[in-house]
């Protein structure tokens, strides 16, 4: 059973963490997954605190540690064709695709000052996600054996984390209103026979990807039990991106 991680955090906790939120906008995988990794560096060897960034990527599909080329099932031709790259990452999981009308979500972050175990933390993500669509009038939830959010049997929200120096990398993927004919390119996540959804397909589709962001950072602040704050282009790291303002 899920256990809020902000009832059960650090002894004697009297005020709330504080984590900066950057939004690179539209964004092509590998400029953005560059970032991240130096945001990562920078956590670890204390250069500044934990972070979380919001983007929207141009359609690529990634191939997870578990990742097996039997689950792309687009020929290279095809997937040129739709403008949909592939690379390989060290996230856990098989393959996802990331694309136009979708939100990905990576929060850098210290994961033990918030829950015990990296399946904790894992488990933490996707409650932000079940929490957001509650707050949508949707009913979402896990399937046991399964990562991700399930709405109506179909997934509506991949999640997949590293962690390296105890710092998490990589993170949710919440479909708000993508191409979903990109995903027949893919058995997603290796589940053969799952079916993926969206907001738009829920009934949803009036929100905005800056609604969205907005809104599961309130639910993440719930779950976490701490303060996310817009990091200000004067003090964020050399190199990162001011927030879009994206709607």
């Amino acid at each position: 059973m899920f256990r809020d991680p902000s009832l059960f955090g650090r002894k004697g906790r009297l005020m709330k963490e504080c984590i900066h939120w950057l939004d690179l906008g539209l964004i092509g995988y590998d400029e953005a997954f560059s970032l991240q990794r130096r945001l990562h560096e920078g956590c670890w060897k204390g250069t500044h605190g934990d972070a979380v960034l919001f983007q929207e990527n141009q359609p690529v599909i990634t191939l997870g540690r578990s990742g097996r080329e039997e689950h792309l099932l687009w020929t290279p031709e095809r997937l040129e064709a739709a403008g949909i790259e592939v690379r390989e990452v060290g996230r856990g999981g098989d393959v996802t695709y990331h694309g136009l009308g979708q939100i990905v979500i990576s929060p850098i972050l210290h994961f033990r000052r918030y829950v015990s175990t990296a399946l904790d933390y894992l488990r933490a993500l996707e409650e932000t996600v079940i929490r957001l669509l509650a707050g949508y009038g949707l009913a979402a939830g896990r399937i046991e054996g399964k990562t991700g959010v399930w709405a109506g049997g179909l997934k509506v929200a991949a999640a997949g984390v590293a962690v390296s120096h105890g710092i998490t990398m990589h993170g949710l993927a919440v479909n708000i209103r993508p191409d979903m004919e990109h995903f027949s390119a893919i058995v997603p996540c290796g589940l053969r026979g799952m079916g993926v959804t969206s907001l738009k397909l829920l009934g949803r589709g009036d929100l905005s990807y800056a609604r969205v962001r907005d809104d599961w950072l309130a639910a993440f602040e719930s779950v976490f039990g701490l303060s996310a704050v817009e990091w200000d282009p004067k003090t964020a790291p050399a190199g990162t991106y001011t927030p879009t303002g994206k709607g």
